[in-house]
């Protein structure tokens, strides 16, 4: 019979005391994330990991993070550490939402297995759990709800959208399309006349150029939800 007990998560396993010679947590997790920014989410394994590392056996590594999951676990929050969460909510939920979807972005950028990773693990990471609740902060304050869906929508819209764009890069490269006049080439041998015009006046939109209009667009949807006349809650004074 299989085994119904749940799966472990990393957070419930307090890293193991240290001893002399030994690898850390942390070191691990560092080696994961150059591994897979420069191989790949094909090139992170375990074995690999601990080559990186000059240990003989990945066997050594589950001790400290009990598998490729917990590892996966662990290099998801660590770089979710490099998205800019303010302290606290300021006076525009827009700018707010917007910096933090922002950052979020660019940390993809610099690490592109995360978007490909992210979905397939619980977003339990202290560090995402910190810009999770920064963001129903933000929300709760402008009176939007329901603040976990609009969260999920902007979590959802950059982690997706950096994954499309990451597949379109590859296919294009594959074709060697590399530029819009390039795409324009291309596509104006197939399209009939009423799509030459159209073609000729393709915008050369880059890639971070698209995901600040569709973002606009999500924001602007949230914003037409927001009751009419509703102000933002004013926040308890610290003095």
């Amino acid at each position: 019979m299989p085994s119904t007990s749940p799966e472990r998560l990393i957070w419930h396993h307090p890293e193991p005391p240290g001893r002399k010679h030994a690898l850390t947590r942390a070191e691990i997790v560092r080696a994961g994330i150059a591994l897979a920014d420069t191989e790949g989410v094909s090139g992170l394994t375990m074995r690999a990991v601990a080559g990186a590392l000059g240990v003989s056996t990945p066997m050594s590594l589950y001790r400290y993070v009990l598998n490729k999951d917990g590892l996966v676990d662990l290099m998801l929050d660590e770089v979710s550490d490099e998205v800019d969460v303010p302290a606290e909510p300021g006076d525009d939920w827009r700018d707010d939402l917007r910096g933090v979807a922002s950052s979020l972005w660019r940390m993809i950028g610099r690490h592109r297995w995360y978007a490909e990773l992210v979905d397939s693990r619980p977003p339990f990471g202290p560090t995402t759990m910190r810009r999770a609740a920064f963001m129903l902060a933000v929300l709760d304050n402008a009176g939007l709800t329901p603040a976990v869906t609009y969260v999920s929508l902007l979590d959802n819209y950059v982690t997706g959208t950096a994954m499309s764009v990451s597949r379109e890069i590859a296919m294009l490269e594959r074709f060697g399309i590399g530029t819009t006049q390039d795409l324009q080439a291309y596509a104006g041998e197939m399209a009939n006349d009423s799509l030459d015009s159209w073609l000729q006046d393709m915008p050369p939109l880059t890639a971070d150029a698209r995901f600040e209009l569709g973002l606009d667009c999500l924001l602007d949807g949230i914003a037409a939800r927001r009751p009419v006349g509703r102000r933002s809650r004013s926040r308890p004074s610290r003095g």
